[in-house]
Formats: C-alpha cells, structure tokens, sequence
C-alpha cells in the first residue's frame, strides 16, 4: 500500500513539476543485482536494500574500500547538543582573535540522511581515497535525544539538526584546518540549510569550512516538497526533515537555494539522479552548480505499473551517488581545490570499481 501512494505520489508531482536539462554524468551499467548497493573492491561485503538515507538500510556498518568499518558515534563527552554549543561559542572566539592555521589536508564532514547509517560514506570515502581519520560524523542524537542515532536522524527536524550541526562545525574549525562537507539525502538538506543561514548573516559561518557536496537531496519546491516533508507518514521514504526552501518575510519570498554559498565563501556542488524521481528535485536554483548523475537503471517511470518495482529502482538510484568513482572524484578534486570539478560529458562508460582516483584528471577513467 506505501509502495502504491508513494509512485502514485510520484507520478503527480512529476507532471506538475518537469525536470529542466543540466549537465549529466556520463551513465555506467552496474555490474549488481538491481536494487543492490554496488559493492567495492571487498569480498563478502552484506548485501543491502535498496535506500540507504531513505530509512530502508541495515544498521550494520558497510566496509568501505579503504578496508575498515566505523562503528556509531556518540555526542561529545557524553554531553550532548549543549556542550557542543558551548565549546563553538568558546573557539569561535579564538578563531577570530587568531587560532591556530592549518597545518594539514581537509576534514571530512559527513552528514547521514533520513534512517542513513553513521558508515554510509565509508564506500565513497575509499574510493576518493579519503582517510578514515580524516572523516567525521554528524550524529543527529546532538538534535534529537535517542540512543540511537539511526532512529535520531529519522526524527530530528532539519531545523535543529541545522542548529547542532552549526555548532559543531564552529567547534570543530577552531585550529583552521580546512573542513570539507558531505551530505547524503536528508544530510543534504540540513547543510543547506546551515549554509544558507551563513549567507544571510556572514558574520556567523565557519571560516574553516571551504565547501560542500551536497548528494541527491530531497530539497524541492512544490507538490513534490510536500511529499518529501511527510516521507514519515507513508514509510521509510525520503523525508526532508520540514525543510522548506522558499522563506517568505515582509519583504516578499527567497529560495534559499539560489546561490547558495556565494556569500559564505562555501562552494557548494549538488549531485542528484534524476531517475531517482522522488528523493531529490527537478528544478533548477541560480547560481548553484547542479550535477546530473546516471546510473544506467532507467527511470521509475520504465518499472510502471509494478510499484514494489518502482520502489526498488528509487532506492537504487537514490543510493547510486554513495557508491560512484566519478562522484567520489569529483568531491576530491574540490575538496582539494574549490570549483574544480570538471563533470564529464555524457557518454556511455563501464563501471571502474576501486579506491581512489587516477593519475592527473581525476574523472575521466
């Protein structure tokens, strides 16, 4: 019955909503089981469902090409949110009167989406070639008291998910080191949101934070926002948390997604797949760069009448950003220098499975 709402859902919203034509990735044939997250270089990895970030994943932990796994984090010292806020307020302060310059690379910041594990990024982090020790985790149990931060991030609204991520990011630049951010579906839309908040009152942004790939986020306007906004009521589905991206004041309305980092000095980069349909958004903001990626399934349209089949490809698109050598180089090329992300020409490719990037040009393979 969820499955059957959800592609009827679906299918309104994309007749209302038609999706403009962008820059797309070139597509690749996967060399899975259809509705199976692409596997690494590793052997005997779990099998998984289709929707990690939709709420639809296990909660054990997925190796990650590097080879190592990443158990659940916990708040800081135990403190939770208040602590966090605390000690940002404190080393904000030193960063402005003069902290410490960084000394070393970027520090990855990975933001989970709705029902997403803590070790979803660990498969794209190996093949970018991403230390673990240079990767950290949002834990939404800093914005929604849970013992679990799986079941935290299906909860916590964007807003407060914002306001704790916020105060992380200022604690955690305190010494300078360059910070770098990642956000997986619901993930994606709390960064923007902390983003956007840092364009309206600059003063306020993490110096240190230098970007932000946003992938496959459930961030639109319309019909398909206000599906996205009750994804809870019919399922584990794409849930934006009530992120809403058209703010209306005394002064008329703004999508806060137009031009998002500009003011904030924050390069922001979206990755969607379209064919994913219902997890992301189908028009396009000014002034963002937004990256179409294809994974060679077919759209949700080609499984009709068969919801469950729908369902299934919805999944597997939506996850298919988390586990791609061409986006994990394209956040490794900006994460080392900003705007450097030269997204391929569409052309038909096989699949490369492996860890890290390849020689000068870090997309063509």
């Amino acid at each position: 019955m969820s499955g059957a709402l959800l592609a009827a859902g679906w299918i309104l919203a994309s007749l209302i909503s038609v999706p403009p034509s962008v820059a797309t990735s070139p597509s690749f044939a996967p060399t899975t089981t259809p509705g199976v997250a692409f596997n690494t270089d590793d052997a005997e990895l779990p099998v998984l469902a289709p929707g990690d970030g939709l709420g639809l994943a296990p909660t054990t932990p997925v190796r990650s090409g590097n080879g190592s796994n990443r158990a659940p984090v916990s708040p800081i010292g135990g403190a939770g949110l208040g602590a966090v806020a605390a000690a940002g307020a404190v080393l904000m302060r030193r960063r402005r009167i003069g902290g410490a310059a960084a000394t070393t690379g970027p520090l990855f910041v990975y933001v989970p989406g709705h029902g997403g594990d803590p070790a979803g990024f660990d498969d794209l982090a190996g093949r970018a070639g991403i230390a673990q020790s240079d990767i950290r985790v949002f834990d939404y149990r800093w914005a929604w008291p849970d013992g679990d931060p799986i079941e935290a991030s299906r909860r916590a609204p964007t807003e407060d998910a914002a306001d704790a991520l916020g105060a992380y990011l200022a604690a955690l630049g305190a010494d300078g080191r360059p910070i770098y951010l990642v956000g997986h579906s619901k993930g994606g839309a709390v960064i923007t949101e902390v983003v956007s908040r840092w364009d309206d009152h600059p003063v306020i942004a993490v110096e240190s934070v230098v970007g932000a790939a946003i992938l496959d986020p459930p961030i639109a306007t319309g019909p398909l926002g206000v599906l996205q906004s009750i994804g809870w009521f019919h399922g584990d589905t794409a849930d934006d948390g009530l992120f809403e991206p058209v703010r209306c004041g005394w002064t008329g309305c703004t999508d806060i997604r137009d031009h998002l980092g500009e003011r904030s000095g924050v390069e922001v980069v979206i990755v969607r797949n379209p064919d994913a349909g219902f997890t992301n958004f189908h028009d396009l903001p000014s002034g963002v760069r937004v990256l179409d990626f294809d994974d060679g399934g077919g759209s949700l349209l080609s499984r009709f009448p068969n919801p469950i089949a729908m369902w299934i490809r919805m999944g597997e698109a939506h996850n298919s950003v988390m586990h791609s050598d061409v986006v994990a180089d394209c956040i490794a090329a900006e994460a080392r220098s900003a705007g450097t992300c030269e997204w391929p020409e569409p052309r038909r490719v096989t699949a490369m499975w492996g860890a890290g990037t390849s020689g000068s040009d870090p997309l063509m393979r």
